[in-house]
């Protein structure tokens, strides 16, 4: 059996891409979703869809006009890669009866939901720990 779950969707893998790119940015000149997605195998039309996600929580600002573009509304240092998971993907939770008691089957703690909070405080830290400046620091290193 080689079946697979991929926690981080496409959607998530292209705007970590697209933020990446504006974070190598120079100048705070807004850059346009052709521009970001150029080179990359991004859709422009799906790209638009993400970069709203993005501009909704204030991750990115959007700027309309012949200049118009896409910026970080912060540094990178301050977005972190849960961050942008949830705004894209929404949360990742391992099974749902970590949300809540509601959907858990067995009403009550068991000794598997026990440990697999566990593991969710830790992927949700690890992911809440790598920031975007991390993230283009590698990219700047390999490039």
């Amino acid at each position: 059996m080689d079946k697979k779950v991929f926690l981080i969707k496409s959607d998530t893998d292209y705007a970590m891409r697209m933020l990446v790119c504006l974070a190598l940015q120079r100048e705070s000149v807004p850059v346009t979703a052709a521009v970001l997605v150029e080179g990359q195998d991004i859709p422009v039309d799906f790209a638009y869809k993400i970069l709203q996600k993005l501009r909704r929580v204030k991750i990115i600002e959007s700027f309309k006009g012949v200049n118009g573009g896409f910026l970080l509304a912060r540094e990178p240092d301050k977005i972190s890669l849960l961050e942008v998971i949830e705004a894209v993907q929404g949360r990742i939770v391992i099974r749902p009866c970590l949300l809540d008691d509601d959907n858990c089957v067995t009403a009550k703690p068991c000794p598997v939901s026990y440990k697999l909070q566990k593991l969710q405080e830790i992927l949700d830290s690890e992911m809440q720990g790598i920031t975007l400046a991390q993230i283009i620091q590698v990219k700047q290193s390999i490039c």
